[in-house]
């Protein structure tokens, strides 16, 4: 029995609530249904990921090989190819490329090209428009135009094997899923852009660390500039030369900031995206130094972390075009028909940034009466323009308006409101190949 309070100081007993048989069987029925729900949608899921799973048992019909190919793979998963030829090899793996890996390959072309919007929706855009200044899909088409024709044939039968690798898959990768997209075929132009991925990776393509410099230099005291930007100290170890002498510590007057004009350092190059300065190191010792008389090569490349992990291993046996039987081990870039780092059995070699400065901003000097028109060491020369269309998924297209110059696309003004180019290594046609697959 219950009570409630009538409002005036007494209290009454309230009837004992009593469930209908028919709201027990509504709650009943809605629970039912409710895990019915549930499970269906816990064995679409199921039945979704392990459709996008890649194959490891079997046997696949793979157009375009010259003979048959054995695949097997360790407790890891890492796998060993057998072909009869590198062709074959290369066909192989980029269909293990695509099962595998397929988003992160997908995502670092994109990203080379200023295409993720077009996957991921607006909050891409900004970083699309920046990295589709340098219309790197285009140098893409021209550095295949100056690569072998053997080179061109590795990259066309990687290609093949990648598409073939997503066809085999029962459902599309679950990313796509998630995103509601449909993955885009694999083109030879694509393998390249990876290899610009890892120049995004590894440079600042918008040199701004020169730019840095320039306001820190007008801003500063010479004494305290040179002591910040000091090219090394006696703690180094060049390779060829001495050690640099340190520049003097500069004096209290040098580093009083309140006796030179203000400066914004905060707003320098805020509108580019973040860059992340990493490294890399490698060492070797010969075999008269080792302790068991074989060399030792030591590579730890510092890259970030991810998921998946950047690099994909694998062993691949087969034979050279002369009869020599090559096996390489090592690890690959999903992308790329080739080991970046690994070894033969004869040779290893490894792989490292050298932080060179392999970009440049250049001042434009504007022609008097025609803004179109900027000063080259031959005289006179029209801006060149290009209209870029981005993608936007869920979206209307962007339009962006790329003006470009001798050296680079045009990326803005400096601290002093000069219009700027910039010119990066990795826009040069020349700059980019996969010459490395040779160490094999």
């Amino acid at each position: 029995m219950r009570w409630r309070d009538t409002g005036t100081g007494g209290y009454y007993p309230l009837p004992h609530l009593q469930r209908s048989p028919n709201m027990r069987r509504v709650l009943v029925s809605a629970l039912t249904v409710m895990v019915a729900l549930i499970a269906a949608v816990a064995i679409a899921l199921t039945v979704f990921l392990h459709g996008s799973a890649p194959q490891l048992d079997g046997a696949v019909q793979l157009a375009g090989l010259s003979a048959p190919v054995t695949v097997t793979r360790d407790a890891l998963g890492v796998p060993t190819v057998t072909a009869a030829n590198q062709r074959d090899a290369a066909r192989v793996l980029g269909f293990l490329h695509a099962q595998d890996r397929f988003f992160q390959m997908d995502l670092m072309r994109r990203l080379a090209a200023g295409e993720l919007a077009a996957l991921v929706g607006p909050d891409a855009v900004k970083l699309d428009e920046q990295h589709r200044l340098f219309r790197l899909r285009a140098v893409a088409q021209q550095v295949l135009a100056r690569a072998t024709p053997q080179r061109r044939t590795l990259i066309t039968a990687y290609t093949d094997g990648v598409n073939a690798g997503l066809a085999a898959l029962k459902t599309r990768p679950f990313e796509y899923g998630l995103l509601r997209q449909r993955p885009q075929p694999w083109t030879p132009a694509d393998s390249v852009l990876v290899i610009f991925a890892m120049y995004f990776d590894l440079q600042d393509a918008y040199d701004r660390r020169a730019s840095q410099l320039a306001l820190m230099r007008d801003t500063l005291s010479k004494p305290l500039f040179d002591f910040l930007d000091a090219p090394g100290t006696q703690w180094d170890a060049p390779i060829l030369g001495q050690p640099t002498a340190p520049p003097p510590i500069p004096t209290s007057n040098a580093v009083d900031l309140h006796r030179w004009p203000a400066a914004d350092f905060t707003r320098l190059d805020a509108s580019l995206p973040p860059h992340e300065v990493v490294g890399s190191n490698s060492f070797a010792v010969d075999a008269a130094h080792s302790a068991d008389g074989h060399a030792i090569l030591a590579n730890d490349m510092h890259l970030g972390l991810a998921v998946p992990n950047i690099w994909y291993r694998a062993q691949f046996n087969y034979r050279a075009a002369d009869g020599t039987r090559v096996s390489v081990t090592g690890v690959t870039l999903p992308g790329l028909p080739l080991v970046v780092v690994g070894s033969n059995g004869h040779v290893a070699w490894g792989f490292t940034n050298s932080y060179g400065n392999w970009a440049a901003l250049v001042n434009l000097h504007l022609k008097p009466g025609d803004p179109n028109g900027y000063l080259t060491p031959d005289g006179w020369r029209a801006f060149g323009h290009h209209q870029e269309i981005i993608q936007v998924a869920g979206q209307k297209p962007v339009v962006m308006h790329v003006m470009d110059t001798l050296w680079g696309p045009v990326t803005g003004t400096d601290h002093h409101g000069v219009l700027c180019a910039v010119h990066w290594i990795a826009a040069d046609p020349a700059a980019t190949n996969a010459e490395l697959g040779d160490m094999a």
